[in-house]
């Protein structure tokens, strides 16, 4: 099958002379998506031509069809995550910090959560107490760490898992947990759009991840694993220390328990446990619209493909 998602990723950090259209094809898939999805879904509200009203997400009655509608609009599940709010230096700001992200979390190589699944038709020699001259060990063997229940590279599926968690996570924290919290610290204000949320999600992970990466945030040279902290400072200043950037902090919580569930607890419970991984069915998916095999041959989808290949991405992080 075609390549559905396309190629992606071109070159290192983007192409600086091709203008907006190939820059936007050189992204990677994911990233290309998300991007590309943003933007039209705010536009259009932007536009007048769906009302904000339609794609924000308040009430679970709205989703489950309870609401003044009387109809089931699942689709505020997904567009409460594509709105950067309405036109201007602050939307361009965030759609600039969504996409440098992502870019350099895609392109460095997701956290991989795929499950190690040996096909048992495909069991070497050895395992059979016969030996295994020709070194012929199964693809599913040859690609992970024997420490993790993980293969090592992450690619396309882990990183949609890695969205679909957090927009989870991000929508059950802000109907059970946000409420309960002080009005010191929320002072009433509860949001209906995410995609703040979600963009400091995967700033959380990228940076502990990376924690020794060297980024510049405004021109300021800093260790990534300071950059979550360096974004609230910011973001206190910028509400002349008077509220607290709850979407900041919300995003990083849900970003932390993913952190932790991905790659802290498999450590503990000695390395062959997964409290978390990439479903079989998502990563087909992905392979299938990416051109490649599907995970249950035995390999995990590895063949011919050790993930995405790191690159230096090093730029001005902005937002």
């Amino acid at each position: 099958m075609d390549n559905i998602f396309g190629a992606g990723g071109g070159g290192g950090g983007g192409n600086g002379g091709g203008g907006p259209l190939q820059f936007f094809a050189s992204l990677p898939p994911v990233t290309r998506i998300w991007l590309g999805s943003t933007i039209v879904i705010t536009a259009c509200a932007n536009l007048d031509l769906v009302k904000w009203n339609d794609l924000d997400f308040g009430r679970w009655d709205d989703v489950m069809g309870r609401g003044r509608s009387g109809r089931v609009e699942a689709w505020r599940l997904i567009t409460c995550f594509l709105c950067v709010g309405k036109f201007g230096f602050h939307t361009i700001i965030g759609l600039h910090l969504m996409t440098q992200i992502s870019t350099r979390y895609e392109k460095m190589g997701p956290i991989c959560t795929r499950r190690i699944y040996i096909n048992p038709a495909a069991a070497t020699p050895a395992a059979a107490g016969h030996p295994n001259p020709n070194n012929n060990t199964p693809r599913g063997q040859q690609h992970h760490n024997n420490n993790s229940p993980y293969y090592t590279r992450g690619e396309s599926s882990d990183y949609v898992f890695t969205l679909l968690f957090g927009m989870i996570g991000i929508l059950l924290s802000n109907i059970l947990l946000l409420p309960k919290l002080p009005t010191s610290i929320t002072h009433n204000r509860f949001h209906t759009f995410f995609n703040r949320h979600l963009t400091f999600y995967v700033v959380y992970i990228w940076s502990k991840q990376h924690p020794n990466a060297r980024v510049n945030l405004f021109g300021m040279p800093l260790a990534a694993a300071y950059l979550p902290l360096a974004y609230l400072v910011i973001g206190y200043a910028l509400n002349n220390g008077e509220v607290i950037p709850v979407d900041l902090l919300h995003g990083m919580f849900v970003g932390h328990i993913y952190f932790y569930l991905a790659c802290i607890v498999p450590k503990v419970l000695g390395g062959r446990r997964a409290v978390v991984s990439t479903p079989v069915m998502l990563v087909d998916l992905c392979h299938w619209l990416e051109g490649r095999g599907l995970a249950g041959d035995g390999g995990g989808g590895d063949e011919g493909n050790d993930g995405p290949a790191l690159v230096d991405v090093d730029g001005v992080i902005g937002g």
